[in-house]
């Protein structure tokens, strides 16, 4: 008699269920997982983390969060408990050398399938202060849930140094799970969802692909399929997934000037910031007024799922079909707008959409419209409350399934602004990613100074430094 298993088992949610796929269909299985580092200006206990981490095990489930193949099947299950007894522990002599360090393990798969969710180093390195290096599964948990634990953990350790009470506990990502999963049960209110997708889609045509390395990628291909009204590329072979990654900086004076034109229009900035990569990307590509992108999405609608980790985030598909008399503030607005639709049908699950799409438009499975995936990591910036002054870093995977996965997030050093630009290296070269950052935030701190610039100016400005 076969043995029973002995956790209660779930399905994967639709947020796992994309995560899984990017897993499935590649061969290289280091793109659904998230490597991040965050140091601190200050000497840490280690022995003081490694029981803070510990009690961490215990209030952040997503961390006791394991997977199984059953019934052909990946499940999954939380453990009741989970502790480590030791650490590793890393001590670099040089930024250099723990850089390469990271990096190396960054681009090592994360084998949840295998029993291995996430792996932990606590560094310190001379003259950089003290940190925690913290590579883990996609399906446990998203950018934004990484972020979560470590603002918990942190919180955690000043308890214990302190002698304090522990902070208020972290929301259940487990409940979250069985919500979800009842959700998609409900299959009769995905009606209204499908509907409006079909009519999003439909809206303006088949999408138009406007990558960042520009038309050639498309024009050979026209050639190569005798097509010459071909549209979208097939820009996803996971054969050619190579990356590299390459950081762009806002300084604190600009950034302040971002934040605050965000602030009093009570708009989110990552609106502001696609709004100044995709100005670019239509003046690379003939002057587009059609372009796609991904950007992820949070589905922590709650607050108590705001103080949650696990992985609830789902890509939303980005379509703007902006006319070049529109002024900066009218095409701000209209993709603001594309996005809060978007949010509304956040329970169709994206996987779901993107096939939609493909079945509307004839697509293969390595064809589709989005130029690039974004993502917002909204990092606190104000650490005073902890005592300390921190720096959070995300590494380049080496492999990525879309052209280009450009990830934004605040410095907490001076306050300004990261944008990490991770792009497939057989699609596009440093220079293009580099202009593609300085034309964007051309385009963004023109906006803000002159909200009724035309989008028209905005492209010449764009075209005039492309020369």
């Amino acid at each position: 008699m076969k043995k029973a298993f002995p956790y209660k088992l779930y399905d994967l949610i639709p947020s796992q269920e994309t995560m899984y796929l990017m897993f499935k269909y590649t061969f290289s299985k280091q793109i659904s997982q998230i490597p991040t580092s965050f140091s601190v200006d200050k000497d840490l206990d280690f022995e003081l983390m490694t029981k803070a981490l510990n009690i961490e095990f215990e209030r952040n489930d997503s961390l006791r969060l394991r997977f199984v193949k059953a019934d052909k099947k990946i499940k999954q299950y939380f453990l009741p408990s989970f502790k480590m007894s030791k650490v590793p522990c890393k001590y670099f002599r040089s930024v250099e050398e723990q850089q390469a360090f990271f990096e190396k393990d960054a681009q090592t798969p994360v084998r949840f399938d295998k029993g291995v969710n996430f792996r932990i180093y606590f560094y310190k390195t001379a003259n950089a202060g003290n940190g925690i290096y913290f590579n883990v599964s996609h399906l446990n948990m998203d950018a934004l849930g990484s972020v979560i634990f470590y603002m918990d953990l942190i919180s955690v350790y000043k308890a214990l140094v302190s002698g304090e009470e522990l902070p208020a506990p972290l929301y259940s990502y487990e409940e979250y799970i069985q919500k979800e999963l009842k959700n998609v049960e409900e299959k009769k209110k995905w009606d209204k969802h499908e509907k409006w997708y079909r009519e999003y889609f439909a809206k303006g045509g088949e999408p138009f692909y406007a990558g960042v390395h520009g038309p050639e990628f498309l024009e050979k291909m026209r050639v190569k399929k005798k097509n010459p009204n071909l549209r979208v590329p097939a820009a996803y072979n996971p054969l050619l997934d190579k990356c590299n990654l390459i950081t762009g900086h806002v300084g604190t004076e600009d950034a302040a000037k971002i934040f605050a034109f965000c602030k009093e229009r009570g708009i989110a900035p990552e609106s502001l910031f696609m709004l100044g990569l995709r100005t670019h990307c239509s003046a690379l590509n003939y002057r587009t007024n059609d372009v796609f992108m991904m950007a992820t999405c949070s589905k922590r609608a709650t607050v108590k799922e705001k103080r949650m980790s696990g992985c609830v985030v789902q890509p939303i598909q980005v379509r703007t079909i902006i006319e070049e008399d529109a002024t900066f503030e009218q095409a701000l607005n209209e993709y603001t707008s594309v996005r809060t639709q978007l949010y509304r049908h956040m329970d169709y699950p994206y996987i779901t959409a993107r096939d939609l799409s493909r079945e509307m438009y004839n697509y293969s499975l390595i064809q589709g419209p989005a130029c690039m995936m974004f993502s917002w990591i909204p990092v606190p910036v104000d650490m005073d409350t902890y005592g300390v002054k921190v720096e959070f870093k995300t590494y380049d995977l080496g492999r990525y399934f879309t052209p280009l996965y450009t990830i934004c997030s605040p410095d907490p050093r001076d306050k300004g602004i990261n944008l990490n630009y991770m792009y497939r290296i057989k699609l596009s070269k440093k220079e293009q990613i580099e202009r593609l950052h300085e034309n964007a935030m051309k385009v963004v701190m023109a906006g803000i100074e002159n909200p009724e610039i035309t989008v028209r100016e905005l492209l010449d400005m764009c075209e005039a430094n492309l020369k």
